[in-house]
């Protein structure tokens, strides 16, 4: 089978990651992988992409998305209103973005993480600065594991493989071994294994790093010969990236393990250590990293975790 008629196109974001890829795939229906975030420059640059393929926003027939990040579906207002497109959004994260606890779960959290109370109100209101998805979720078909898309000669196959958020999804064809990876799979970066609540045991933390593993682990497994990620240039050799990305988490537990001492210490203060330079929102992230990998440091049983009456987490190296 020849290669699938895919176009990436790119937008900015004002993150650090940089720059979303949205994918145009030109058969029957005509679909988009992905729907960049809801700023200016950002429609700009995808009405420019549209119309360097010879395509007008109404060609637009669905909408696959991969993930409820903001960078991924804030233009899909914006482009329902224009095209009439059905929306496609993982069941898992239509649950997530609707819950109206779920910020106030995260925060949990971070507290139990931790975090200072005062930080924590600093990184809500830069939240609230960002651009905010134009979508009514009420407005999506839920999509799952083992639905499909069929385009005449091809189809593509949604998979949940969780990590980066809890509900997250890729689309596999299986012919070619192409993956609409979305943030699973990154060339230059690794996926942040994000801090969420779970949705299946309430009151818990999603292991998001073990999860992540699992579903890299699943990936491997597909035979891949080509991934289009959510940022970054298409991945031409993704199973060595793939075993490069297991082999980086792999050694960074080892590395997080090596700030254990016998003075127990918050995620806080290990991520503070771990990653000194970063500030304001990115602290989010770095929390996120060090707690998913302590995660596995404890099931290795190199670290102990102990819990204060308030719900504060700190861990410490094992006794010898």
């Amino acid at each position: 089978m020849t290669a699938l008629p895919v176009h990436r196109i790119t937008m900015p974001t004002p993150y650090p990651v940089g720059p979303v890829n949205s994918y145009l795939i030109q058969a029957d229906p005509v679909t988009l992988v992905d729907a960049g975030i809801n700023t200016p420059q950002a429609q700009k640059a995808l009405l420019l992409g549209l119309e360097d393929i010879g395509l007008s926003l109404e060609a637009i027939e669905q909408i696959l998305i991969t993930h409820a990040h903001p960078d991924h579906y804030g233009l899909v207002g914006f482009l329902q209103e224009r095209s009439g497109a059905t929306v496609y959004f993982p069941k898992r994260e239509i649950a997530r973005v609707r819950d109206k606890q779920m910020l106030f779960a995260i925060g949990k959290l971070l507290l139990e993480a931790g975090m200072p109370l005062e930080l924590l109100f600093k990184m809500d209101q830069q939240r609230r600065q960002g651009p905010k998805p134009g979508m009514d979720h009420d407005e999506v078909v839920p999509i799952d594991e083992g639905d499909e898309f069929d385009f005449g000669g091809f189809k593509l196959i949604t998979l949940h493989m969780p990590g980066h958020t809890g509900g997250h999804v890729v689309f596999h064809e299986v012919e070619t071994g192409t993956l609409f990876a979305g943030d699973q799979l990154l060339p230059e970066v690794s996926p942040n294994p994000l801090l969420e609540p779970s949705l299946d045991e309430p009151g818990e933390r999603r292991r998001s790093l073990k999860e992540y593993l699992a579903s890299l682990e699943r990936m491997e497994g597909l035979g891949l010969e080509l991934a289009y990620p959510g940022h970054g240039d298409p991945v031409r050799a993704p199973r060595e990236l793939i075993r490069a990305t297991i082999e980086h988490h792999l050694k960074r537990k080892s590395e997080v393990a090596g700030y254990l001492s016998d003075e127990p210490k918050t995620v806080y203060e290990l991520s503070s250590e771990v990653y000194p330079n970063v500030r304001d929102y990115d602290v989010f992230l770095a929390v996120s990293e060090v707690v998913a990998h302590l995660d596995l440091v404890v099931e290795d049983g190199d670290g102990l975790i102990e819990t204060d009456p308030a719900g504060v987490a700190r861990y410490r190296a094992p006794v010898p």
